[in-house]
């Protein structure tokens, strides 16, 4: 009997927190977005100038570059790193013909 009230208690309290968030005009509630999107529709505020689409356009084109960019320094950094160890590599394996040529004699 306890149980069942303190759980009635508990569902009270959070339909009333469910209530008051979702009622209250400017929540984030379902569909505020549309309704903002519907009431904006066709206004001036709604469409793009042809600047903002330019700076728009731009802000991608460096963005894309920026990305680019550094993925050119990677990939350099990547082969500086595998010539360096091509080249240790290759002074190891002259060294043990060396010393297997010393073997020999």
């Amino acid at each position: 009997m306890k149980n069942t009230k303190i759980l009635m208690a508990a569902l009270l309290v959070s339909s009333a927190m469910l209530t008051a968030c979702g009622g209250t005009t400017g929540s984030m509630a379902a569909g505020s977005d549309t309704k903002y999107m519907n009431a904006s529709r066709g206004s001036s505020a709604a469409h793009v100038s042809a600047a903002q689409e330019q700076q728009y356009a731009r802000q991608q084109r460096l963005t894309a570059r920026e990305i680019q960019l550094e993925n050119m320094k990677r990939r350099q950094s990547t082969d500086a790193i595998k010539e360096g160890a091509s080249a240790v590599n290759s002074a190891a394996g002259a060294i043990h013909s060396i010393d297997s040529l010393r073997n020999l004699f």
